[in-house]
């Protein structure tokens, strides 16, 4: 692979990485996984997690993606013999991939919607909130005005990767993170200044260990995989960019820092302005689209503050085209059928795909009464790819790192480009060879007896 593309600065590589990382994880996942597990609680085990199971698979991904030139496919392909169980690791990316794919367009299908309302002043202050209150079933549940936007989210994300790596992916994120950041700062800072604002502060970072059960802690290190980006191909992928002066420690750090930092930015913005206002928090995928409109109604400024605010959004889910990247990359090397119909073939897949999320999302849409496992269809499709399909790669790639390829292995190519403190000592070895595989191995498990 002497050919192969490379990462234009390191700056571009921790942005886009941090951008595919963060997505609408943090700004549109996080705030509802919150809701759902009493707040402080679910930050401290997702801040846990993400410090003891994630960022050492995070740096395992990419460091093999940097060993091999390849993506998951033909990576551990290079790896393994033929029929080894690791190289499933590949293919459970790509499945992945499209999944989170195939809702989140959904998603970002809604963000624009409620970014064209909010130019229009939907939002603006005093808006008669007896009017926002059935917008979000309306909107969610209208199949075919909802489907052009989806269709439109998932054409963008496909002309951004078709731009190529660098004038694409790169240059994009490389803007647009610093202003997904200031821009979600200015937001918490004016949340901060609410009356009794100080209450949804408490209530985001004051752990209430009560809450802290089995659950909760499935759901933070689903999170954790979900917003590091664990087991997706994209990680595989970008590393597979790198040299080997790149400093895959400092650069995951930083990376990681950026999305806790994003996460905990967003909470600030969304819940004190929530309590400053005496607003349910809804424990639901629909708590931004349900709650933030009535915030804006009663900020002076509103029309100004909602158009940002989702637009700000936008920004974060489309600088997760990276996921896109990752898919493309990975079947463009092992199919060879060139860059451009390997695109089409996932974007058509993806767009297929998102039609069973987006009949079933909202509460009257065609199959929303349909329940799998007593859950929606949306919300299946949620659970099967980050309590199934990532934490079964992780598990591999965990198992294989550990025992296969080897610690010392692992901390020779790691170290690669590494300096100071940011090093593979012998202290990880225990993280490395038995707390993260029996951490992800435990969770699964749990997680699938719970289900049944």
């Amino acid at each position: 692979m002497s050919e192969r593309v490379t990462w234009g600065s390191r700056l571009g590589f921790i942005m886009t990485t941090a951008g595919f990382a963060v997505g609408l994880g943090a700004i549109w996942r996080f705030p509802y996984m919150m809701s759902k597990n009493g707040g402080g609680a679910f930050l401290l085990l997702y801040l846990l997690t993400t410090l003891c199971v994630g960022f050492p698979l995070f740096i395992a991904e990419i460091m093999l993606g940097r060993v091999t030139r390849h993506g998951g496919i033909l990576g551990m392909r290079q790896l393994t013999p033929p029929r080894s169980p690791f190289r499933l690791m590949g293919w459970l990316g790509i499945a992945s991939g499209i999944g989170i794919l195939s809702y989140y367009s959904v998603i970002l299908a809604l963000l624009l919607v409620y970014f064209v309302k909010s130019l229009g002043g939907a939002f603006a202050y005093g808006t008669d909130l007896a009017a926002l209150s059935p917008l979000f079933d309306v909107t969610s549940s209208s199949v075919g005005a909802l489907g052009l936007y989806v269709l439109m989210a998932i054409v963008l994300m496909g002309g951004i990767i078709r731009a190529g790596l660098k004038s694409g992916l790169e240059r994009a994120c490389k803007y647009l993170m610093p202003v997904l950041l200031l821009f979600l700062g200015i937001l918490a800072v004016r949340s901060l200044s609410l009356p009794e604002a100080e209450k949804g502060v408490a209530w985001l970072l004051k752990p209430d260990f009560s809450r802290i059960d089995i659950q909760v802690a499935l759901d933070a290190l689903g999170h954790t995989f979900f917003a590091v980006g664990i087991g997706v191909s994209t990680a595989f992928v970008f590393g597979s960019y790198l040299n080997e002066q790149s400093n895959i420690i400092a650069d995951a750090l930083i990376i990681i820092a950026i999305n806790a930092a994003v996460a905990v930015l967003a909470g600030l913005a969304i819940f004190p302005a929530m309590y400053a206002f005496g607003l349910t928090k809804a424990a639901g995928t629909g708590l931004v689209f349900e709650t933030m409109p009535a915030v804006f109604a009663h900020l002076p400024g509103g029309w100004f503050l909602s158009a940002g605010f989702f637009f700000l959004l936008i920004i974060s889910g489309f600088a997760s085209a990276g996921l896109v990247e990752g898919v493309v990359g990975t079947l463009d090397e092992a199919w060879k059928l060139g860059r451009n119909k390997t695109l089409f073939l996932v974007l058509a897949t993806v767009l297929l795909l998102s039609l069973p999320p987006l009949l079933s999302y909202g509460a009257h849409a065609p199959w929303a009464s349909i329940r799998l496992w007593d859950r929606s269809i949306f919300v299946f499709a949620e659970y099967v790819v980050t309590a199934l399909l990532m934490p079964v790669g992780a598990l591999l790639m965990s198992v294989f790192v550990a025992w296969k390829f080897g610690f010392s292995r692992f901390a020779e190519e790691t170290n690669k480009g590494a300096a100071g403190c940011c090093r593979v000592t012998r202290n990880w070895k225990p993280f490395i060879v038995a707390v993260v595989p029996c951490a992800v191995g435990t969770i699964l498990l749990l997680g699938i007896l719970i289900s049944l």
